[in-house]
């Protein structure tokens, strides 16, 4: 009897408002997508569901697979039917794959959605979501452990003047750097303050560290955490905050790359609810490159993922999904780098 896999990937789903707005925002949720269905597409015994808006998975391989009766694409075009699909497609299936931001209790909600139909979800429990998803919560808890991580604090209506310039204010439920700002004098940040319509309650400021900007994801199952590669970011600040890729693997001496993976086992030991692809984004200051800290969580599938499936001969849709149980660890071809962008595409680098 064939096993039934509903991925949902809310950018691209046909439920998501920000889609028409954001066309770099549903470039990126369709490339995790495309991805993540091509990879379970090849794995034997399953078939795949989700839930798009119209005009998506166009591509001949999803045309034939439909064909084949081994993907399930339902097309909506209205929210509330999106939601509604959603439930219905939690119920029949034997794993459901949760895609989504952090934003709004996104990807929250639609856990819960999901657990509460009995379904057997991928990824964090809904207690440990909620607690990576909030910066300003995580940080304390970081802090509390000894991680670390970056200093951290929350602004108030009275929002006085960080102590620190530079320094970003991000959105504290905030996700794939939407809304984030730089200030590099107290000039610029008064006018912004002042020039704000609404509180800051839901903002939080950091310092800003000159350094290297780093990520890698875990795949997490059974208390046993496989890290891997760690990857570089490529981020543009000008005119402001642009997420535009990165490159596997990162350039790093050994000692950083070790000090990398200490921090983020020792993190993954203090949150026993990760479970699943979680991504972890890192930063190496310059003036202390052996001494890594740890800047956020994401509990969910990451961009990344476009450019890690380019290095390993296995099927990592197979490992996250567990359809690989009893295989070793996963294998790498790190003798060429790959850099890929938010869209999906990608390049091997000598």
């Amino acid at each position: 009897m064939l096993s039934t896999v509903f991925v949902s990937e809310y950018l691209c789903s046909g439920g998501c408002p920000l889609a028409e707005s954001e066309p770099s925002l549903l470039a990126e949720g369709t490339a995790m997508l495309e991805a993540v269905l091509s990879d379970l597409l090849q794995i034997p015994g399953i078939q795949v569901r989700t839930c798009v808006q119209p005009g998506l998975l166009t591509a001949p391989e999803f045309q034939q697979a439909e064909q084949e009766q081994r993907l399930y694409i339902q097309r909506v075009d209205q929210p509330e039917t999106e939601s509604e699909y959603f439930c219905q497609a939690c119920q029949q299936a034997d794993l459901v794959w949760v895609i989504a931001p952090e934003f709004d209790d996104l990807l929250l909600t639609r856990t819960r959605w999901a657990v509460e139909t009995g379904a057997c979800v991928l990824g964090p429990d809904p207690t440990t979501i909620q607690l990576t998803s909030d910066k300003w919560q995580l940080y304390q808890v970081l802090q509390k452990a000894g991680i670390p991580t970056i200093e951290t604090a929350l602004l108030s209506e009275a929002a006085e003047l960080p102590t620190r310039f530079p320094c970003l204010v991000k959105h504290r439920w905030g996700a794939g750097g939407m809304g984030l700002l730089r200030f590099n004098q107290p000039e610029e940040w008064h006018n912004w303050f002042t020039g704000r319509q609404a509180g800051a309650a839901d903002l939080i400021w950091q310092p800003w560290l000159e350094g290297k900007s780093l990520s890698a994801a875990a795949l997490i199952q059974d208390a046993r955490c496989e890290l891997l590669p760690i990857g570089e970011q490529t981020l543009s600040w000008e005119p402001r905050f642009l997420y535009q890729g990165g490159r596997i693997p990162a350039r790093l001496e050994p000692d950083a790359r070790s000090a990398i993976q200490e921090l983020i086992s020792q993190t993954c030991d203090l949150l026993p609810g990760l479970a699943g692809y979680v991504g972890f984004d890192i930063l190496l200051p310059d003036r202390t490159p052996l001494a890594p800290v740890l800047v956020e969580i994401n509990p969910r599938l990451t961009t990344a993922y476009t450019g890690y499936r380019r290095l390993t001969p296995d099927n990592l849709a197979a490992w996250v999904t567990g359809f690989s149980a009893g295989a070793s660890n996963l294998k790498w071809d790190l003798e060429q780098a790959v850099s890929f962008q938010p869209d999906g595409s990608f390049q091997r680098l000598a």
